[in-house]
């Protein structure tokens, strides 16, 4: 068992309806990530970019969405933001098994980088939008429109980097608190986080073929996520369960 035994059933079932709130919203980002940036990037398709203006923009970028209809990008804007009450609300549990006075060196930056997720999200909408619209338009509105895109897409790093900076410095952190027994985790349940499944599947993806690769990597995050919550599911209700036979 990854939990120690010394914690009670009530204690137990009070961490399960945010593990829940964090598969669903865990399940609702994956869907969202697949609809706005689940495509296989072919720049050589779209020799504006990656010809004429390709020192003017990042051209994996500006010619990964251009596939994609306006309906399916937006759907994929909508999922995650709406969904992120659930991730914030998940982040609830992570300040339940912290020891009370660790809490807020997780809490804050898990709060902080999952609030600054939706508009990192949202804005690949934005930027695969205005691509579309410049493949579309006539070369004279090109100039004011590369210069809106230039905007749209320092605004996604900017918030998309911190966002994940944040949130990886709070799992970080979480980390270091369950191997040095700060929680009601077993040290040796260290593994059991979203950084460690991150990198697992990464590795993953660099075995898988096209589109296959492009459909899990462009998720990766929300699916490292998915892992943690569910995994740590199982072992509640494990728990539960044995500490209901006493």
């Amino acid at each position: 068992m990854m939990i120690q035994q010394n914690k009670n059933e009530k204690t137990l079932k009070q961490t399960l309806p945010a593990i829940y709130a964090g598969i669903v919203a865990a399940i609702c980002w994956i869907a969202g990530d697949m609809l706005i940036v689940g495509f296989t990037p072919s720049p050589d398709k779209y020799p504006l970019f990656s010809e004429t203006y390709a020192s003017r923009v990042n051209v994996d970028l500006a010619t990964l969405m251009l596939s994609g209809s306006t309906s399916r990008l937006m759907w994929g804007a909508l999922l995650a933001v709406f969904s992120v009450p659930l991730y914030i609300y998940s982040a609830m549990v992570i300040s339940q098994i912290i020891h009370r006075k660790f809490t807020m060196l997780v809490f804050v930056p898990l709060f902080l980088g999952m609030s600054y997720s939706p508009l990192a999200h949202a804005g690949f909408f934005y930027v695969g939008e205005i691509y579309k619209t410049i493949l579309n338009t006539d070369v004279s509105a090109h100039e004011q429109l590369l210069q809106t895109a230039d905007g749209f897409v320092k605004i996604l790093e900017i918030v998309w980097i911190t966002s994940l900076v944040v949130m990886g410095l709070g799992w970080l952190i979480f980390g270091i608190l369950v191997a040095k027994g700060k929680t009601w985790l077993k040290p040796a349940a260290f593994w059991l986080n979203p950084i460690v499944f991150l990198i697992g599947i990464l590795l993953l993806t660099i075995l898988l073929p096209s589109p296959l690769k492009d459909w899990v990597g462009c998720a990766a995050f929300n699916e490292a996520y998915f892992l943690f919550f569910v995994t740590l599911l199982v072992a509640v209700l494990k728990a539960i369960k044995h500490s209901s036979q006493k």
